[in-house]
C-alpha cells in the first residue's frame, strides 16, 4: 500500500487508527509525538512548556523528514502525524509524497477527546476559540493532502479503520 499518513486536528483518532491500519495493512506504525518522546525523554506537551511552539515544530519537522528518508516510496508504513505537522510548508511538500488520511470530527467530540490529555496547550484563548482557530488555519491543507475528511463523530474504531480501507483501496 506504500506510506500513509494520518492527518487532522488533535483528538481526530490518528494515533487510535494507526495501529489498528498498520495491523489491517500488515505494516509498522509509528507515531510523530511518540517518537519525539522517545528520542528526547520529552512529551510534546513538555516540548512546547519548555522552548516553545517553533522548536517544537522545527523537532516535528525533523522527524517527519527522517521518516520520509527512512521509508522510500514504495516503503509499506503508517505515520501517525501531529495535527500542526501542515503549518510548515516544508513538511507539507513532504506529505504530498505520501498517501494521506484526512481524519476530522465535529468541534465538541474533539474537545472531549483531547480533555485532560497531555497534549500541547494554546494557552491564549479557550479551548473552543483555539479549535476553531486551528480548523480554519489547517482544513484547507489538510484537504488539499487527504481530499475528503473521514468524519470520525459517529463511528466506532472499526468503522473508521473499514472506512479508511474503503478509501485506500479507490486510490
Amino acid at each position: 500500500m506504500a506510506r500513509i499518513a494520518l492527518i487532522g486536528l488533535p483528538g481526530s483518532g490518528k494515533s487510535t487508527l494507526g495501529s489498528s491500519l498498520g495491523a489491517a495493512l500488515d505494516s509498522p506504525f509509528l507515531d510523530m509525538d511518540s517518537l519525539l518522546e522517545e528520542s528526547s525523554g520529552k512529551s510534546p506537551r513538555q516540548w512546547v512548556e519548555s522552548y516553545g511552539w517553533e522548536v517544537f515544530r522545527s523537532a516535528e519537522s525533523i522527524i517527519l523528514a527522517a521518516l520520509d528518508r527512512s521509508y522510500v516510496e514504495d516503503s509499506d508504513v503508517v505515520i501517525g502525524c501531529g495535527g500542526g505537522v501542515v503549518e510548515t510548508a516544508a513538511n507539507v511538500e513532504i506529505l504530498k509524497k505520501w498517501n494521506c488520511i484526512w481524519l476530522d470530527a465535529e468541534d465538541e467530540v474533539l474537545l472531549r477527546r483531547t480533555r485532560g490529555s497531555d497534549r500541547p496547550q494554546h494557552f491564549e484563548a479557550s479551548e473552543e476559540v483555539v479549535l476553531s482557530t486551528l480548523r480554519i488555519r489547517r482544513s484547507s491543507i489538510y484537504c488539499s493532502l487527504g481530499g475528503t475528511a473521514v468524519d470520525t463523530t459517529p463511528m466506532n474504531p472499526d468503522d473508521v479503520l473499514d472506512s479508511v480501507l474503503k478509501q485506500l483501496g479507490e486510490r
